[in-house]
């Protein structure tokens, strides 16, 4: 089908004289509703942008009033701490002494930041300890000499491109003489502003008064720092402008800070950069909402459109899609109507037509469905037949070749006897010959040792002992499952007769040897149970499938457990394994004829349900729990005397 068709028959819907009535009501009503929702997320919008930026100004005024107070707190610290040691006797001592390394000592108290410089009072370098980022200097300029000898103490700001350097100066005196000067200089850097902006959450710029760009708290973009200009920032106390750093928006704030001494004079500015993460995400969850609700209230006014249309059309509509259903073969009575209309008329007698070919359509599938339980019946009857068939034969045939086989593995395993004793004879002649040979001539000595390296005849009888012994074991082992094979089999004992269930199953075992070989351990955890009556070749199938199944569902190594013991009147077998496991769809299946789980070719399907009709036959029950991944466990339970029904159809 075109899409250029299609749409115009959706076009079409609209158009005057052939739209329905439900399309004309949406087509009036629904821009009603949308356009109070877009007034609404218009309205709703500006005011929380205004609200976002009125925010934004308060914190960042608070923001700048913490920064001032914390600038001027570390310069105030500063001082303090120049006025404190310039008071030390130590280091009025070092100085008094000219001693470089007594200086330096004096000054390893300070603050690593905090550079310190120790000058006469000619303004000669006495002694320093520098910071990393700061460089030496010799000499103390005259003039500032002397402003420090007019006033006792100045402080200084200089603005480098590391950031903010505060110098203070102050006298080394006591009471009878002036010593010295103490220099200490402080920087307000890329790390102070770092732990300002983790402690404040808010990223710091220092500027010159000619507004380059000076110490941050962050790694500026080089193209931010390239493009900067005093057109990039906003006024001084004026309002933000938003710039983009990366992938973050920040808004910025420009102020001014104050001078050393006064608050009224500027000495440079400083921006803080407000991240407009969480107001983006806000404004951002906003305009969801705001969608949310207009298509909200879309919702709301189609329901409406589609409720009032319905009490309209309803009656029409429904005559319409049931003709189409019953057109289609589906086949559904129409709810009753009270209308005023003919409608209500056609209505019914639309609901008596389909009645009627309910009903004769019910009788006709309630016929096939007979004819396939029947068919199924047949074809499990047919399939038990066959696998009980086989069962038969198979049972004559290992009865047959274990009965053949028995002659031959009597014969090796007695002749491995004798054979064991004749060398253990001949073993003892050489022996007493070992004893003798001294006493041959030396040239037949010499030539009875060269024989004996030569055909290595020590080797030969402990070979031979191993040989027969390895022989021996062989033979019992053919033995055991030769007679595991008749147990099994039990041809001879088809009818039902108190039996050894644990008999049976180490014989199933045994004829499993080779399928579970070293993969699969067998674990037996057999209780007191009495004999049972019933056919043991039939159990031992029963066994025989369990098991194959239980090692089959195990990939790899792993472990069944076969559990036995008396409940009551009744004995219980478990057979568990921790393999797959099976879901519980599988479960509700696997007794069912045919149906299987292992690839085409694997399996018949036949198994477990052979197991089920069996069981079912002695008047016993088999139950199976599994989980996927822990794997499964069958239940069977049989009684430990069979009714005289069952004994009378098992000797018949």
């Amino acid at each position: 089908m075109k899409p250029s068709s299609t749409l115009g028959r959706f076009f079409s819907t609209f158009r005057s004289g052939t739209r329905s009535l439900k399309a004309t009501l949406g087509l009036y009503f629904l821009p009603i509703s949308i356009l109070p929702a877009v007034f609404v997320s218009v309205y709703a919008t500006r005011v929380f942008e205004e609200s976002t930026r009125e925010t934004v100004r308060r914190r960042a005024e608070t923001e700048r009033d913490a920064f001032i107070a914390e600038f001027q707190r570390l310069e105030t610290d500063t001082s303090d701490s120049a006025r404190i040691q310039a008071e030390s006797s130590r280091l009025q001592s070092a100085v008094k002494s000219r001693s470089k390394s007594s200086i330096q000592g004096a000054l390893a108290v300070l603050p690593e930041n905090t550079s310190a410089r120790v000058y006469s009072t000619e303004g000669k370098l006495l002694g320093s300890r520098l910071a990393t980022w700061d460089s030496q200097a010799s000499f103390l300029p005259a003039t500032t000499l002397e402003r420090v000898k007019s006033v006792g103490r100045t402080r200084e700001r200089f603005f480098k491109e590391q950031g903010v350097s505060t110098v203070v100066r102050h006298l080394i005196r006591d009471r009878n003489r002036l010593h010295g000067v103490l220099e200490l200089q402080t920087l307000i850097g890329q790390k102070q502003l770092a732990d300002f902006k983790t402690r404040r959450e808010v990223d710091t710029v220092f500027l010159n008064q000619d507004l380059s760009v000076g110490a941050a708290s962050f790694a500026l973009p080089p193209e931010f720092v390239k493009s900067f200009s005093v057109n990039s920032l906003p006024l001084p106390g004026g309002n933000p402008r938003v710039l983009n750093l990366g992938d973050v928006r920040f808004s910025a704030f420009l102020y001014e800070l104050p001078a050393a001494f006064s608050r009224k004079q500027k000495d440079g500015y400083f921006v803080l950069f407000l991240s407009m993460t969480a107001a983006d995400a806000a404004a951002h969850s906003l305009r969801i909402a705001l969608v949310y609700l207009t298509v909200f209230l879309v919702i709301v006014v189609a329901a409406f459109i589609y409720l009032f249309s319905n009490r309209i059309v309803e009656p029409i509509e429904l005559l319409v899609m049931g003709m189409k259903r019953l057109r289609t073969g589906k086949n559904e009575q129409l709810p009753a109507i009270d209308s005023p209309y003919e409608i209500e008329y056609l209505v019914h007698s639309f609901n008596d037509m389909a009645r009627n070919i309910a009903d004769a359509r019910e009788a006709l599938e309630d016929k096939v469905t007979e004819l396939g339980q029947a068919n199924s019946e047949i074809r499990d009857a047919q399939g038990a037949l066959v696998q009980s068939a086989k069962m038969v034969s198979l049972g004559q045939l290992v009865a047959g070749v274990a009965h053949e086989l028995n002659n031959p593995i009597g014969f090796i395993s007695s002749n491995m006897h004798h054979l064991s004793e004749y060398v253990e004879k001949i073993r003892r002649l050489v022996t007493a010959y070992h004893q003798y040979r001294d006493q041959l001539p030396p040239a037949a000595k010499l030539e009875i040792e060269r024989l004996e390296s030569e055909l290595e005849i020590d080797f030969i009888l402990k070979d031979m002992l191993d040989l027969t012994r390895s022989c021996v074991e062989g033979a019992n082992r053919t033995k055991e499952i030769v007679l595991g094979l008749r147990t099994f089999s039990r041809m001879d004992e088809s009818n039902f007769k108190p039996c050894d269930l644990h008999e049976g199953l180490r014989n199933t075992v045994k004829l499993l040897v080779t399928e579970i070989k070293d993969r699969v351990a067998i674990v037996e955890e057999f209780g007191a149970i009495p004999d049972v009556e019933c056919n043991l070749s039939q159990i031992n199938q029963v066994f025989m499938n369990l098991l194959s199944n239980a090692s089959q569902a195990i990939h790899g190594k792993g472990t069944i457990w076969i559990r036995t013991r008396r409940d009551g009147d009744r004995v219980r077998i478990e057979v568990e394994d921790n393999g797959g496991g099976m879901p519980a769809e599988v479960q509700a299946k696997i007794f069912d004829p045919f149906f299987t789980t292992k690839t085409v070719g694997k399996g018949t399907g036949l198994g477990l349900s052979i197991a089920y009709g069996l069981i079912e036959k002695h008047h016993g029950q088999i139950a199976v729990e599994s989980q996927v991944g822990k794997g499964t466990r069958f239940t069977i339970y049989l009684p430990i005397r069979q009714p005289v029904v069952a004994m009378q159809k098992g000797q018949g």
